[in-house]
């Protein structure tokens, strides 16, 4: 029985010694400063993957804008390509025969196209720079959102939360205040961020001006088919 005891006493001496200085480093620091640095954290976190998903849907608004206008680039390059060709001068007479037959229907659409065309490119434009006008703005605060929230924890002097001596309840006012503040802005920002780029679909890319645009390429595409089959049939 003696032998028992002395062999669990040094056991059961480091055991409390443990759990006594883990209770001092507990109450060193404490739940309140853990937490606090915890939510500060969590928010934070939550800030900055709101903005990584926002950032996304800008970026892929802003490329549906630029592919739109390489179409029509490219669109436009190949009319210009068509028109060089029919009016070249070296062609046989069977040829020019075909090319006579809608010399001013191709040379209207041609005067209607290069208009619209510029009429198409400039409203892409313009999309675009409101686009990035007003989206800078609204986005601005949410690219910064979560080291506005991680500041708050030297602002707010977090650390005071370790010592008892200090006044906790104004630094988790200071804490729960400024989150709730950032959040609320935050939340402002995203609901108008949303809103731009809900003005950005594909439909609102479909401007009057490159509706005509497309309907005068449809033209000026059956009037190539109709001079090419006329050139088959020549030859």
């Amino acid at each position: 029985m003696i032998q028992y005891q002395n062999e669990v006493g040094p056991i059961v001496t480091g055991a409390k010694q443990n759990v006594c200085q883990g209770q001092r480093i507990w109450r060193k620091y404490g739940p309140l400063y853990e937490s606090t640095k915890s939510v500060i954290a969590e928010q934070s976190l939550r800030a900055s993957n709101l903005w990584n998903s926002t950032q996304k849907v800008i970026h892929q608004r802003a490329d549906q804008v630029q592919q739109t206008k390489n179409t029509i680039d490219e669109e436009q390059r190949i009319i210009n390509a068509r028109l060089e060709q029919f009016f070249s001068v070296q062609h046989s007479p069977q040829l020019r025969s075909c090319y006579k037959q809608y010399e001013r229907q191709v040379a209207s659409l041609n005067r209607q196209l290069i208009d619209k065309y510029k009429v198409c490119s400039q409203s892409l434009d313009t999309i675009l720079e409101h686009f990035e006008e007003e989206i800078v703005l609204e986005a601005n605060f949410m690219s910064i959102a979560s080291g506005e929230i991680e500041k708050l924890t030297k602002l707010c002097k977090v650390w005071q939360l370790k010592q008892l001596s200090y006044n906790h309840m104004g630094v988790l006012l200071c804490t729960v205040s400024g989150i709730g503040g950032i959040n609320q802005r935050l939340a402002t920002s995203l609901e108008l961020c949303r809103d731009i780029l809900l003005e950005m679909s594909p439909e609102d890319l479909n401007t009057p001006g490159c509706r005509t645009y497309q309907q005068l390429k449809m033209q000026f595409d059956q009037v190539y088919v109709d001079i090419q089959s006329c050139i088959e049939e020549s030859q």
